[in-house]
C-alpha cells in the first residue's frame, strides 16, 4: 500500500475535505520528522514506515492546538517503538505498487545515510 489522502482520512474517520491541505502538510512534516529521528527516507510501499507516518499524522492533527487546558501528550509509545524499529533496521526494499494515487510530497527514494556501508 502507498499512502494516499483517501487512506489517511479513512484512518482519522474524517469524512469532510476541509483540512486536506493541513492534512498534506502533516503528511510531510510527518516524512521530514521520521528521516530525522531515523536517518531512514520514505518509501512508498514500507508497511511500517507508512504506519508510522499514519500514527504520527494522528498524534499532530489531534494535538495541533498550541495552548490547551488538558495536559499535553507525549508521542504515544507504540509510534515511539516503531520510530526505533525504523531505525534499527534500516531502509528496506519495496517492490513499487501500481494503480495507487500517492499523498503529495511521496518520493520513492529508498537511501539511508550512513547505514550498511558495509553490504
Amino acid at each position: 500500500m502507498s499512502l494516499t489522502l483517501n487512506d489517511i482520512k479513512a484512518y482519522l474517520r474524517i469524512t469532510h475535505n476541509v483540512d486536506d491541505t493541513f492534512l498534506e502538510s502533516l503528511v510531510g512534516t510527518s516524512k521530514a520528522f521520521i528521516k530525522e529521528e531515523t536517518g531512514v527516507e520514505f518509501v512508498a510501499g514500507d508497511k511500517v514506515y507508512e504506519q508510522c507516518v499514519l500514527f504520527l499524522v494522528a498524534h499532530l492533527y489531534d494535538n495541533r492546538a498550541s495552548v490547551t487546558e488538558k495536559a499535553t501528550t507525549e508521542i504515544p509509545y507504540t509510534l515511539d517503538a516503531l520510530l526505533r524499529h525504523i531505525k534499527i533496521r534500516g531502509a528496506v526494499e519495496v517492490a513499487p505498487v501500481e494503480n495507487e494515487t500517492p499523498v503529495a510530497n511521496e518520493t520513492p527514494t529508498q537511501t539511508q545515510e550512513g547505514a550498511n556501508d558495509d553490504e
